[in-house]
């Protein structure tokens, strides 16, 4: 793997990224666009078929630790006990998923395999970029008259997952014995969300389900009300919702103590027909998944040690909560690296108990010089519908941490004898 620049940018690149979707690449003014049009990680085809099969073996060995988690090995999993029982039936019932991402960091070395860092599989956004943005920039820059093929089925994917969990609905809407199939799609506030990102990457996942035949319409989160009188999901119209893509994360949800939302999930799960994700998902969305990983398969070329509450004797160690996203809440203790990182201030991180943290290993993120950017920390997001990988999305940073500064890159492959 290497890092290329194009230091070309497309004619009006700003508007055409916007109208694609990627409304946040621009938080306010003056800001440094999360978008970089000007480089590209390139791959040899050995190298992303590696990545692809690395990918798909971590999934499958996830789906493994799903049943030691929900066995209790790691207690309740910081859940409440009726989150955590919720959780346990849901993936007893085997009730189908969707999608996740996984975040890896890859040396581009031969001969090592990238390393796991977390999985996300109940939340993963950053769908427009990697489903779409980069596309049409490899297209508008011609790349393939230059031997660059562009590796990219997250649209497709979409699509045909969403015709494989519709499957029944569809075939009998088909035959007109059945009514269309119907799929709501709740996203966070405009006040939460003013860039409108949650929205946008429903909208994607809206048009794949319209794409494959299936009727959407989308809500805010706050709209998916329990008809406690006619003990059914309604939406903000009296509508009924039987099928629910919501794109909130459920440990905020079954927490919800607040709004009422924990008591109706815990009461009335069972009265939609779908959710989606499930909520067996709390499992893959906790980092205490990558402590039983490691517990499971020590040693494994794509893991790296990692312990639940405790440092595990480690010298050089990420702290990690258990629910962080976005690189909130991380401390690194690297002193063989010259690396050190705290949270600002922030009662919670710093205030925690320990048994609400992972320790990982530290893994040295590679470093990528540039002209435009001089630091760049690259870590890839390895995307998987149906336990297959689909896609690459590639943020990098200039520090040690993927946060809200980081900048999306186009990823490309190209064999080493056309260079």
């Amino acid at each position: 793997m290497r890092r290329e620049e194009f230091p070309v940018g497309r004619p009006d690149w700003e508007r055409t990224i916007e109208e694609e979707g990627l409304t946040y690449s621009i938080d306010f003014p003056g800001d440094v666009h999360y978008w970089n049009e000007y480089a590209a990680y390139v791959f040899t085809p050995e190298e992303m078929d590696a990545l692809r099969a690395d990918s798909e073996e971590l999934h499958r060995m996830c789906l493994q630790a799903v049943g030691h988690m929900a066995s209790g090995a790691y207690g309740t999993l910081g859940l409440p006990a009726a989150a955590f029982e919720l959780a346990k039936s849901s993936w007893n019932a085997r009730e189908q998923d969707f999608y996740g991402r996984f975040d890896l960091v890859y040396s581009g070395i031969a001969g090592q395999a990238p390393k796991l860092l977390e999985y996300n599989a109940d939340t993963p956004t950053g769908i427009v970029e990697a489903a779409v943005s980069q596309r049409s920039w490899y297209v508008d820059q011609r790349l393939d008259n230059r031997s660059y093929v562009h590796f990219n089925e997250l649209g497709e994917s979409f699509i045909g997952r969403w015709k494989h969990l519709f499957a029944a609905e569809l075939k009998a809407f088909a035959q007109g014995k059945g009514l269309q199939p119907h799929l709501h799609l709740a996203h966070v506030t405009d006040e939460v969300d003013p860039s409108g990102e949650d929205k946008e990457n429903l909208w994607l996942l809206a048009h794949a389900a319209r794409e494959a035949g299936i009727a959407t319409t989308m809500i805010p989160i706050d709209e998916v009300i329990f008809d406690e009188e006619n003990q059914r999901w309604v939406d903000a119209e009296g509508t009924v919702i039987s099928n629910l893509f919501k794109l909130y994360p459920w440990e905020d949800m079954v927490t919800d103590s607040e709004s009422g939302y924990d008591r109706l999930l815990f009461a009335y799960y069972d009265r939609m027909q779908r959710w989606i994700e499930p909520a067996w998902k709390m499992f893959l969305s906790n980092k205490l998944l990558l402590a039983a990983l490691w517990e499971l398969n020590p040693g494994h070329k794509n893991l790296v040690p990692t312990f639940a509450g405790h440092d595990g004797g480690l010298r050089n160690w990420v702290r990690k909560p258990i629910f962080g996203r976005e690189g909130d809440g991380i401390e690194i203790h690297a002193p063989d690296y010259g690396v050190f990182a705290k949270p600002e201030e922030d009662d919670f991180f710093n205030s925690a108990p320990e048994s609400e943290f992972i320790y990982q290993e530290y893994v040295p993120i590679p470093e990528y010089t540039g002209i435009i950017q001089s630091s760049n920390h690259p870590v890839i997001g390895s995307w998987v519908v149906a336990g297959r990988c689909v896609g690459l999305g590639i943020r990098e940073t200039n520090g040690p941490v993927t946060d809200y500064y980081a900048r999306f890159v186009p990823n490309l492959i190209k064999a080493e004898g056309l260079l």
